[in-house]
């Protein structure tokens, strides 16, 4: 029974993640009843979108995994990175977004579009990888000292294994592969959230002409939020919102997949 479930579930996960995909496609090769401008724009901001997922899923994968060995591996400086990312985990992520274009607002706003462009995602990456970095930290910290000290670390020493070798050999372990993955889908959901939430608050104080330009599904909704009104096309409105809905609980059925797993 469990193969005919994974296999309806990766379907499922696949139909529901479908619009990042299918936001490569050329927009002209897509024919539907929206506006021209519109459609260009969809497809525009999923695929910014799919860029910044995988890019702050890189980014951030890569320095939990050596920050939550390095934790395991050094007690004391475990414990003050722990302290740093409560710290940063204290801070509302959509602040942490707006302290860091801080320093490069005058930067985006002098430089031509395309320029400015690049510059804001990266900013924004950054950001992302930074929200997101305490919570991933964690979830293999966690497992991984548990592997650790409770059930390797007596057996591995008594044949001569260091501390770093014992936690190398762990992180490859089934029960690492499945924190990675199940970290992986939390990064995502974190920065699918504050992608949107960004996205809307600078349309709304920005407009079409402001910077940063961060385009993104959320700042489509919040552009056409007046489609909701008495003469409107509700569809301009609730469209992108049901995409992103869909992505979301894709990421959340990873999530809860891999609770289980563990359990």
């Amino acid at each position: 029974m469990k193969k005919p479930f994974k296999i309806v579930l990766w379907a499922l996960l696949a139909i529901l993640v479908l619009p990042l995909a299918l936001a490569w496609l050329p927009p002209d090769s897509v024919t539907t009843n929206l506006p021209p401008q519109y459609q260009l724009s969809l497809f525009a901001s999923f695929k910014q979108l799919s860029v910044t997922l995988l890019a702050t899923l890189l980014v951030s994968s890569l320095v939990a995994i050596v920050l939550g060995y390095v934790s395991v591996l050094s007690t004391p400086l475990g414990r003050g990175l722990a302290s740093v990312l409560k710290a940063i985990e204290s801070v509302p992520s959509i602040l942490i977004a707006l302290f860091c274009y801080a320093p490069v607002s005058g930067y985006l706003a002098r430089h031509a579009s395309n320029v400015s462009e690049l510059a804001s995602l990266g900013v924004f990456i950054f950001a992302a990888a930074l929200t997101v970095l305490p919570e991933a930290v964690r979830g293999l910290a966690i497992p991984l000292g548990d592997l650790y000290h409770r059930k390797y670390s007596l057996s591995f020493r008594s044949y001569g294994f260091t501390k770093a070798h014992i936690l190398s050999v762990l992180m490859r372990t089934d029960t690492m592969l499945a924190a990675i993955r199940h970290s992986a889908a939390g990064i995502l959901l974190k920065t699918l959230v504050l992608d949107c939430s960004f996205g809307f608050v600078i349309q709304l104080g920005f407009g079409s002409y402001g910077t940063p330009a961060h385009h993104s599904p959320g700042a489509l909704i919040a552009a056409n939020r007046d489609a909701l009104f008495e003469g409107g096309n509700p569809l301009l409105f609730w469209l992108p919102s049901l995409l992103l809905a869909a992505t979301s609980i894709a990421f959340l059925l990873v999530l809860n997949q891999k609770k289980d797993v563990r359990s």
